[in-house]
């Protein structure tokens, strides 16, 4: 009868992955007490979203979150724009351990906006061809569940804006 090892030292190690750092902002847009999500029609798989983006190289962050929401939304961004707070996401992908530096911010929206449009992103971060969007807004309660975490700080968007958050 054999025995067969087994404990750390005998299990095989996977291979450290490369890292990619990419610093990133993700913005909650608000309009009459409604959140700005949006979906990718042609990419269903990805689920609901709000808009971000990643900051460039030596771009300050407020610039890179105004930036981002022109370029996502065909909209300029309010002057004012409230951090809400920062966090780091971290996944694997393509061979890669992406690790995301976010910070996250409010951004109030006055003026006209139309219920639901689409647009087009020109240059997505990862590369290839444009991205369609599909936009909407919904309600900030029930909290809507966000694709890779971005409803992270949901919690202080609702505790800034005086609402309060039904458990989930």
């Amino acid at each position: 009868m054999s025995e067969e090892a087994s404990g750390p030292e005998t299990q095989e190690k996977r291979p450290r992955l490369p890292i990619r750092f990419r610093r990133k902002v993700v913005l909650y847009p608000v309009w009459r007490d409604r959140l700005l999500v949006f979906t990718e029609p042609d990419f269903p798989e990805v689920g609901v979203q709000v808009p971000g983006g990643t900051v460039a190289e030596g771009e300050a962050v407020e610039d890179g979150a105004r930036r981002e929401f022109l370029e996502e939304t065909g909209f300029e961004a309010p002057a004012t724009l409230v951090p809400l707070g920062e966090m780091t996401y971290v996944y694997e992908a393509g061979g890669y351990r992406h690790q995301h530096l976010r910070s996250y911010f409010l951004l109030q929206l006055e003026g006209d906006y139309p219920e639901h449009w689409e647009w087009t992103e020109e240059t997505p971060d990862g590369g290839g061809g444009p991205i369609r969007m599909a936009f909407s807004f919904v309600p900030l309660t029930p909290v809507p569940i966000l694709f890779g975490r971005l409803d992270a700080m949901f919690p202080a968007l609702l505790s800034h804006l005086g609402v309060e958050a039904p458990a989930r």
